[in-house]
């Protein structure tokens, strides 16, 4: 699994299995070929969601992103020692 921050994701499904060539998106998860990935409002919206824990950005982006693959918990969730 790519880290969950990867400025390279797919416009398309959310991946970050995405390469780049000659100014092109090559999503290896869903196919897509675009002229450019994932907006960086949303990129910024990921940030929030798996560092700050904004639980709403995650919801909204994985209703948007099929295969967005981030990682997110609340304060109830984190382990207590």
């Amino acid at each position: 699994m790519n880290f969950a921050l990867n400025m390279n994701r797919c416009a398309a499904c959310g991946s970050t299995d995405v390469k780049v060539e000659n100014g092109t998106y090559i999503c290896r998860t869903c196919g897509e070929k675009l002229d450019h990935g994932m907006s960086a409002g949303d990129l910024e919206k990921i940030q929030r969601a798996v560092l700050g824990g904004d639980q709403k950005a995650a919801q909204e982006l994985r209703a948007k992103y099929s295969d967005l693959d981030i990682v997110t918990w609340s304060s109830a969730d984190r382990l207590q020692n």
